[in-house]
């Protein structure tokens, strides 16, 4: 997954995309500012280029979560993840959100978040709240509410970012919690966790002891292998931002991500950042760093996804 610069996609990028080298877009604000009407045609003309190639449809991601998390800064839904009051109005509000997404093209919210917010995190309204089961009520729902209307939803951020206290986005991040604790917020990976069309988004903070390391939760292989189970995920996976301060200075982060088990790479800061992962993970594949076994696997994650969502 990449992102493009400015209001349309550039003729480098739609190049790209006809070769093959993104499974996908995310867009942010600078993308949206012509709203719907112009963002759909710039959608369009990245789907035309995918078509071109012969390749499947791109995944076209936003976060629209609500609050002060929305790219599109008309569309729903109305409110935060902590004023949503009930599970009725959490499907309501996604249903909208999805209705309003999938009119301009975008097939991916990067919502709901799943995190059980605790005091003193830097989340604030953007968590459903400091109650599992409420948090796993709400997310689910509006999650459902996106599926409804054939958008794919993103729970996030596994395995927990509600006791974290500061962002990723602004640089690494440990988070000290126990193990019991964090699994005990996993309420809602448990119930919407698994089905279609949905994602599940894993953490670039790092959780000692929870995987018994000091890696970013999205290069430990027991994140896949053992708390992803646990959680009974069986969804596709997406990283956090890969081109982000929270990874920056580590050593091939990608092949390493793929490696432990993710199955879908994001680079949301520039658009060269991706290319640059995409040559590498190439040179990776050839020199055998990188087995084909695991990238296929990862491939078909993601197409099976790709095949959930109306085209």
């Amino acid at each position: 997954m990449g992102r493009y610069d400015g209001r349309m996609p550039s003729d480098r990028l739609l190049e790209r995309v006809r070769h093959g080298e993104l499974g996908g877009i995310i867009l942010f604000g600078e993308n949206t500012v012509e709203g719907p009407a112009g963002t759909a045609a710039a959608i369009d003309r990245l789907q035309r280029a995918a078509r071109a190639g012969g390749t499947y449809p791109l995944l076209i991601m936003t976060d629209q979560e609500g609050g002060e998390v929305k790219r599109f800064a008309d569309l729903p839904p109305a409110h935060a993840a902590a004023l949503i009051g009930s599970a009725a109005q959490a499907r309501a509000e996604g249903a909208s959100t999805g209705r309003a997404l999938r009119a301009v093209g975008v097939n991916v919210d990067l919502a709901p978040v799943a995190d059980v917010e605790q005091p003193g995190g830097f989340l604030g309204t953007r968590s459903f709240g400091s109650n599992a089961a409420t948090v796993a009520d709400r997310a689910c729902t509006f999650a459902a509410g996106l599926a409804e209307a054939g958008v794919a939803y993103t729970l996030k951020h596994f395995p927990g970012l509600g006791t974290a206290d500061t962002s990723t986005d602004a640089g690494p991040v440990t988070v000290g919690t126990g193990a019991r604790r964090l699994r005990a917020g996993y309420a809602a990976y448990r119930r919407c966790g698994h089905g279609a069309p949905g994602l599940v988004m894993v953490s670039s903070a790092s959780y000692p002891r929870l995987t018994g390391d000091g890696d970013p939760a999205l290069l430990s292989p027991e994140t896949y292998r053992t708390e992803l189970r646990r959680a009974r995920v069986t969804l596709p996976t997406i990283s956090d931002d890969l081109d982000t301060p929270a990874i920056e200075g580590l050593h091939t982060p990608a092949l390493r991500a793929l490696r432990a088990g993710l199955d879908l790479l994001l680079y949301a800061q520039t658009e060269s950042s991706s290319a640059v992962a995409y040559e590498g993970l190439l040179g990776d594949l050839r020199n055998g760093s990188l087995g084909d076994r695991r990238v296929l696997d990862a491939a078909a994650a993601v197409a099976r996804l790709k095949g959930s969502l109306p085209r």
